[in-house]
């Protein structure tokens, strides 16, 4: 309730519009698209991981804005984040010879990892953001500690998705190797974007 009285009481800012544009596009993608695909690839028995997914990131959503919303975020930064989401609705829904994009491989390499790396370079840069906007210079600590960073999170949706696989029967995450495989595309994200710094600094 405080919240609410405190949003009324000052001007929307862009990430107010960033949270809600994002829950709203989720949820009219979880109504018209990820239900009837989930079934489709999933089955109506495995719903409960559906929901699951879903309650986690609506969570997500939710947690970062309560969290965040007072921060002076530079609108560049929402772009970035927003890049990564839409990528990985475009995994879900964009179609490649009646499969999914997330199913696609090239040079035996699946879109999957492709979202991991990606989301881990601008997941580290956010980092980076953060730790500067909080007065930290950029050194090669800090670069170690958002790389880590970056590894870590990864690490909790890896969790979330081992929780899954002990609840959910015939479930899609995939095995020890698909968990392994997604926190080294993490590490290679993050490796990256480092590596531009440095590089950079020369």
């Amino acid at each position: 309730m405080k919240k609410l009285i405190y949003i009324l009481k000052n001007n929307i800012t862009y990430l107010d519009l960033f949270a809600f544009v994002n829950a709203f596009l989720f949820l009219m993608m979880t109504i018209f698209v990820y239900y009837d695909r989930f079934i489709e690839y999933r089955g109506v028995a495995n719903l409960h991981e559906f929901f699951f997914y879903a309650s986690v990131i609506f969570t997500a959503i939710a947690y970062t804005w309560i969290k965040y919303r007072d921060l002076d975020v530079n609108i560049s930064i929402l772009v970035m984040i927003e890049i990564t989401i839409l990528i990985h609705f475009a995994g879900a829904f964009i179609n490649i010879n009646g499969h999914r994009l997330y199913d696609f491989r090239l040079f035996d390499i699946r879109y999957d990892k492709f979202v991991h790396f990606t989301n881990s370079v601008i997941g580290c840069y956010v980092i980076l953001y953060l730790f500067q906007k909080n007065g930290y210079e950029v050194t090669k600590f800090i670069l170690a500690i958002s790389v880590l960073s970056t590894l870590g999170i990864g690490a909790i949706i890896e969790i979330i998705e081992f929780i899954v696989t002990l609840s959910v029967k015939h479930n899609g995450v995939g095995g020890y190797n698909n968990n392994m495989f997604d926190l080294l595309a993490n590490l290679l994200g993050g490796l990256s974007l480092v590596s531009y710094y440095l590089y950079r600094k020369k």
